[in-house]
């Protein structure tokens, strides 16, 4: 048994009762460790005394915590980077056998499970360990950036981008009142005269003349009624240009045009759809007559 032969059970129950800094230091006192020389030793003597303390904490026998500390002195330096998984686990089952041959079933099978465990998921970090990359430094690069100064704030006024903003919002606002309002008079006024229409007396109107007067009339109109819906049509869509300009204007800060063209379409869809519907129904109606 690789030990100074003054770990007696006494001592190793004394040990489990401690701290662990404390508890490896003093289990550290009771072996040897020639196998490093650095830091390395310091991660062998952890390792040994985790082993230990599991074995403690599973109700092994006190000269069985020893053997296992003793299999965890033999195991560590061995898991340099060329033992692979199969290789591991036909040391473990050696050193098992070798030093814990009188284990219950149980006892076994939980000490097996800790030391697969610890050795095989961890097996990449241990074998850095082992193989001494904890010796290994670290160059870290120190990168400073440098912000411009901020700028003090306003005392007063308006910033200039948003004067800018509000003073176009107002144009297009005043523009578009004036558009609508042309709209509404033509809406409401009337669109044709019918001073170009001879009309003759009531008594000598006959069937054929009352039609014939009404064709005249319809003749005499035509041009004029055309001539007031192409206004409108005109009118709708400056309106409508106008009404795309405010309210890209007014989301130009979200730098986003997909958003704006969408939106915007679909807030324009019913205005368009609505106020043209009859100027179109009503123009295809005089050019088809």
């Amino acid at each position: 048994m690789d030990s100074k032969g003054s770990l007696t059970e006494r001592e190793i129950a004394h040990i489990a009762r401690h701290q662990r800094e404390n508890g490896v230091q003093r289990l550290s006192c009771h072996f040897s460790w020639p196998e490093f020389c650095d830091e390395r030793r310091c991660f062998h003597q952890e390792f040994v005394y985790d082993v230990a303390m599991f074995a403690a904490a599973r109700g092994f026998p006190w000269f069985n915590v020893i053997r296992a500390s003793v299999i965890a002195k033999g195991i560590f330096p061995q898991l340099g980077a060329g033992l692979d998984v199969p290789k591991l686990l036909y040391l473990l089952r050696d050193a098992l056998s070798e030093c814990l041959p009188n284990l219950t079933s149980v006892h076994r099978r939980e000490f097996t499970q800790f030391l697969t465990d610890t050795c095989i998921t961890r097996r990449r970090l241990l074998q850095a360990v082992v193989g001494g990359a904890a010796n290994m430094s670290i160059a870290q690069l120190h990168l400073e950036v440098q912000l411009p100064p901020t700028p003090c704030p306003l005392a007063q006024g308006t910033d200039l981008h948003e004067w800018e903003h509000q003073r176009q919002q107002a144009e297009l606002t005043s523009t578009l009142r004036k558009m609508e309002e042309r709209l509404r008079s033509l809406r409401e006024g009337s669109r044709v005269t019918l001073g170009e229409v001879d009309v003759p007396e009531v008594n000598q109107l006959d069937e054929e003349g009352v039609l014939a007067l009404v064709r005249a009339a319809v003749k005499a109109t035509e041009g004029q009624m055309l001539a007031s819906l192409n206004r409108e049509a005109s009118l709708l869509n400056d309106i409508l240009q106008l009404k795309l300009q405010r309210a890209a204007l007014a989301t130009r800060r979200l730098h986003n045009p997909a958003y704006i063209q969408t939106h915007l379409q679909k807030r324009t869809e019913g205005f368009w759809e609505k106020d043209m519907a009859s100027v179109i129904f009503l123009k295809s109606h005089f050019q088809l007559s």
